[in-house]
């Protein structure tokens, strides 16, 4: 196996299983000391079940809703794409709860809201049952307790950071905790999960036997996240200079760029030199469709066995993302010269309502080459799939728009050599394509965001550029095989004047942002923490219902100091009446 083996079905992770809610499930089976696990192969059963928490595919998942790549919660509501699908309710093409999400409609009692909480924290049940059965072995060295111990608080620290940042107030449970019904979420966990992932910094090697487990630099890399999300900006910096001189991923290589874009999201190119921690991925015939991403089911386009139909459903990018991908005559984003974003006044040429067999003249004018490892668009080569036809590969253009997800799609290639024989069967299309959680691209533009704040406005261009040279020099995509080039126009510069203004620079890094992780679930996230969210959102509501796409509802829209956040569950505040509700809700 290329990974670590999620042992979703495993007795001991069973055990560990939250019922409707973590709240009401008192202290169980190997918790208590049972003989069987508290040793150190029991142990490291725990750890591998607290890993594959990670997919969000716990005994309780709704697939979409508990996505690990928080596509739902990341993505469809920041504007880079819409639900997609198709407008009926019924399964697998209309998804209502994404919905409500997407259009900030979004009720305490909507059910993806209570199945992700209830994902979260079975995941930091797992990790503390770990940190509990760890403490038990009698064939374990202090030392290898120890190291286990901060493997363990690190994923604890990744569940209640996730958890935070989806609904803010929020209860951290360690190890001790013995009541589950009397839970507060009144009090500020960030000092907690500080000090989990400052333990794992302190206490994780640099090096791991397996490319998914986190070491000392992943570690390193979440704190100056949460140090990030609290704004704590010369903390962070400081941090990420170390990170960026001296951190290696878990099998010792030096973190860096991989050379081509597209290796971030290819199976053959996983846990490279820019993985800083990603979501382990596998597919055979053993593990369908447990070890698989099973949580983007549907997102990527879909082969049906004898047909040479293919169908997008979900996650499909919108018009406002596309044309974001757009550059000047110096190759650089449509930005004026008080860094505001020109690009999506007018769209990129496209299909939308223009049958396939209809004659169609894709879009001349020059595009950032990221555009087609992101996108896919009509008349452009998918991967090495063949041309986009555009609307007989789109399941509704009406309700999703015409484009389709790229990122951690698997190649044609792939599937051929047997790589996937259930891709294709019924609407499934799991990939085993690794997810980043954090690459090291990410880390470049957390360190330019500090530098902005705290620092140089020359060092953050310079990270920005190292981002865009990436982009310009490495593998192009797209490539038209009947003659070798590519088969758009494609365009990218380097910021070559000095940063003078402050303003200027923070768009331009957050632009850059933007455009690198696109579709990786984050760009929600960043605008909050950003403080932009509701003017950023509303802008782009009111201009979405313009564009004729049924998912975008009339009268989206966000509430500021509401929406930021999503409510906390109605049945966890019935189980736990010590929690409070988030406001507006």
């Amino acid at each position: 196996m290329k990974k670590i083996l999620f042992l979703f079905y495993s007795l001991p992770i069973l055990l560990l299983s939250c019922s409707k809610s973590f709240l009401n499930v008192p202290v169980q089976g190997p918790s208590t000391g049972s003989d069987t696990l508290n040793n150190r192969n029991g142990v490291q059963q725990l750890l591998v079940g607290a890993y594959h928490d990670l997919t969000g595919m716990d005994t309780k998942s709704t697939w979409w809703g508990t996505a690990g790549t928080n596509w739902i919660y990341g993505d469809i509501t920041s504007g880079d794409t819409y639900v997609g699908g198709t407008g009926g309710n019924g399964l697998p093409h209309g998804v209502p709860d994404a919905q409500q999400i997407q259009n900030f409609q979004v009720l305490s009692t909507t059910g993806f809201i209570d199945d992700k909480w209830i994902s979260d924290y079975d995941g930091v049940a797992r990790a503390n049952s770990v940190i509990r059965i760890c403490g038990q072995a009698k064939d374990m060295t202090d030392a290898q307790k120890t190291e286990v111990i901060a493997e363990a608080r690190f994923l604890r620290g990744h569940f209640h950071f996730d958890a935070k940042k989806m609904w803010n107030n929020v209860p951290y449970v360690d190890e001790n905790v013995i009541s589950f019904t009397t839970l507060s979420n009144e009090m500020d966990i960030w000092p907690a999960i500080e000090a989990d992932f400052t333990f794992a910094y302190n206490n994780l090697p640099e090096t791991q036997p397996l490319a998914g487990q986190a070491n000392k630099w992943a570690a390193a890399c979440y704190l100056a996240k949460c140090y990030l999300f609290e704004k704590k900006y010369s903390d962070a910096l400081a941090l990420l200079n170390t990170i960026i001189s001296s951190g290696k991923n878990a099998k010792g290589v030096k973190y860096d760029l991989a050379p081509c874009y597209h290796d971030n999201f290819s199976v053959t190119h996983e846990n490279n030199q820019e993985s800083v921690f990603q979501i382990q991925f596998s597919v055979d015939q053993a593990s369908i469709p447990i070890n698989a991403n099973v949580g983007e089911t549907g997102v990527s386009p879909l082969f049906y066995q004898g047909s040479d139909v293919y169908y997008g459903y979900w996650k499909q990018p919108s018009f406002n993302l596309v044309n974001a991908f757009k550059t000047d005559a110096n190759g650089l984003p449509m930005m004026d010269a008080s860094g505001n974003d020109t690009s999506n006044v007018t769209n990129i040429k496209n299909d939308m309502g223009i049958a396939s067999a209809d004659p169609f003249v894709p879009y001349q004018g020059t595009v950032d080459p990221r555009l087609d490892w992101t996108v896919s668009r009509r008349g452009v080569p998918y991967l090495d799939w063949g041309v986009n036809p555009g609307h007989n590969w789109v399941y509704d253009q009406n309700f999703g728009g015409p484009y389709l997800n790229v990122k951690n799609m698997y190649l044609k290639s792939e599937q051929d050599q047997g790589y996937n024989v259930y891709i294709g069967y019924d609407y499934e299309g799991n990939s085993a394509v690794n997810y980043n959680i954090i690459r090291f691209a990410d880390v470049l533009l957390w360190a330019a965001e500090c530098e902005v704040e705290a620092g140089s406005l020359e060092q953050a261009r310079g990270y920005v550029n190292r981002i865009r040279q990436r982009a310009m020099t490495g593998c192009q995509p797209a490539i038209d095989h009947s003659t070798g080039s590519p088969s758009a126009s494609y365009s990218m510069g380097q910021y070559n004047n000095t940063w003078t203004d402050k303003n200027f620079a923070r768009d331009a890094v957050r632009f850059e942002r933007r455009l690198e992780l696109a579709q990786e679930g984050q760009r929600f996230f960043d605008l909050v923490r950003w403080g932009i969210a509701d003017t950023y959102l509303n802008a782009y509501l009111q201009k979405e219902q313009t564009r004729g796409v049924g998912s975008v509802q009339s009268g989206a829209a966000f509430v500021k100091g509401k929406h930021e956040y999503f409510p906390i569950p109605q049945q966890e505040i019935f189980l736990d009446p010590k929690l409070k509700q988030n406001p507006g809700y």
